[in-house]
């Protein structure tokens, strides 16, 4: 190892990269010579590259190569996906970005995060060996359910929890001593991160499509663990874990109770997990408020309940989350303005939309006096526009009683009632607006009695949830900007 270490840093960047293209080589020639099916092959380029970008952080002193690495492997791979070559790599039983992903996410890993080796390694190991063991004990098992959109078992999903349940435990104990630490973690302790983390990157792998495991489990992996051991050295690990059952009761509701699908309650567990994490009970109250204040509207309102899916937790809870991540390494005031203004906007408009159900008048579309049918996109009603106003101000109040901070309740508050009008806005002249052909009804949906529908108006890419998206991304920049001039 120490001959390796001594080698220039760039001869050795330009010795892994060359040895990937080779692999990459032996796989397709294996494959063709041998008429190897593509999966088996794919999954042994999958192990060897993971294993090399594991020792990365041991083979490399500064993050400058493995960065220029992962930047050149998502041209590449993007590339070969397109053109379809190299099946060995590529070709899966259904459409995948697997390829891109994983090169991305030690993109994100190696940038951001660069100076925590042993969550780094850990992380890749997980996707490295726990996915590809848990793909080969899944495809076992006849009995499949659909958490989301691929299908899983629930013999893929134990084997995942418990391979990264012992590459956690094992792989803490070996690194810390590796890196001469005199710090050791207690057994119990050690227990709980272990099942903590693989929980957390099992139901990452759980909600995973076309790939996108190979982004989120690292990703999610390394949060867990991290955020685990933080708690543990602050003092706060009780409070991460009861909040951690508590949450597992509340999404298990909700899921009973159809207010989200099965991928929703996932999604919604680890963004609240990832929050809690970053300022404990502080930081989650005010998604808490949101979460359940949304889903009594709700339920109130529809005939057929309507269950929320990952996409839609993403959209309204997913910009706040990362703000949440920026909070647990950086702690600044940046973090918390922007994350209560995107819970704000969230708040108003899902409030604007739920009281305004209740409106005896039709509503208009903003900024003019054309009256549309009750829940056109981009229309309003007076009932729905104070139902707005005074969600935004909800998380203004309780923003002001929790924090310390100065001066924030009416940052928070345009933030919302911003972010909300925004997203009117966006939905009257922007959003993809769809005509069933089967039935001749308008939808929001580019599918509609089980067919493609007819885009008649706005962007492809801008659908509802890319709306409440931006409604969010909106809220956070006017609230922050408030929040700058009213502390000067």
């Amino acid at each position: 190892m120490n001959s390796i270490l001594s080698i220039n840093q760039w001869t050795l960047f330009v010795i892994i990269f060359v040895s990937i293209f080779i692999v990459l080589g032996l796989a397709e020639f294996i494959r063709n010579y041998f008429k190897r099916p593509p999966e088996s092959t794919r999954k042994f380029v999958h192990i060897f590259i993971g294993l090399i970008i594991c020792f990365c952080p041991i083979l490399f002193k500064v993050n400058y190569q493995i960065i220029v690495l992962s930047s050149l492997f998502i041209v590449i791979n993007t590339y070969l996906l397109l053109s379809k070559k190299f099946k060995s790599m590529n070709a899966t039983s259904r459409k995948s970005y697997g390829t891109i992903y994983f090169p991305c996410s030690v993109l994100i890993l190696s940038f951001f995060w660069w100076d925590k080796p042993i969550s780094f390694i850990l992380s890749i190991l997980v996707l490295t060996l726990a996915d590809p063991i848990a793909a080969i004990f899944g495809s076992q098992q006849n009995y499949k359910f659909t958490p989301w959109i691929d299908k899983k078992s629930i013999r893929g999903s134990s084997a995942m929890f418990t391979s990264s349940f012992f590459i956690i435990l094992l792989g803490t104990d070996l690194l810390l001593k590796y890196y001469g630490s005199n710090y050791s973690i207690p057994i119990p302790v050690l227990l709980g991160l272990a099942i903590f983390t693989a929980f957390s990157a099992t139901l990452s792998e759980l909600v995973s499509y076309r790939g996108s495991d190979n982004l989120s489990i690292p990703i999610i992996t390394f949060l867990s663990y991290e955020i685990y051991l933080i708690n543990f050295t602050h003092g706060n690990l009780t409070s991460l874990i009861i909040w951690t059952f508590l949450s597992i009761i509340i999404f298990t509701i909700a899921y009973k109770q159809k207010s989200l699908s099965l991928s929703g309650a996932i999604g919604g567990y680890l963004l609240g997990m990832i929050i809690f994490g970053s300022g404990g009970w502080n930081w989650i109250i005010p998604l808490i408020f949101f979460f359940i204040s949304s889903s009594i509207l709700s339920h109130f309102n529809r005939k057929e309940k309507s269950q929320r899916n990952l996409l839609q937790i993403l959209s309204n809870g997913g910009l706040a989350t990362i703000f949440a991540i920026e909070n647990i390494f950086i702690k600044s005031s940046f973090s918390l303005i922007f994350y209560l203004s995107a819970i704000a906007a969230a708040t108003a408009d899902t409030w604007g939309t739920e009281v305004g159900f209740h409106s005896r008048s039709k509503p208009k579309l903003i900024f003019s006096k054309k009256l549309v049918p009750k829940g056109t996109s981009g229309s309003i009603t007076l009932l729905g526009t104070i139902g707005s106003i005074i969600g935004a101000i909800l998380i203004a109040v309780l923003g002001q009683i929790i924090f310390s901070h100065k001066n924030i309740f009416l940052p928070i508050a345009i933030a919302g009632i911003s972010g909300s009008v925004f997203d009117s806005f966006l939905g009257r002249f922007f959003q993809a607006k769809y005509l069933c052909k089967e039935c001749g009804e308008h939808s929001e949906g580019n599918n509609h009695c089980d067919l493609p529908a007819l885009r008649i108006s706005g962007l492809k890419v801008i659908d509802n949830n890319m709306v409440n998206f931006l409604n969010t991304l909106c809220g956070g920049i006017m609230g922050y900007f408030f929040w700058t001039i009213v502390n000067q």
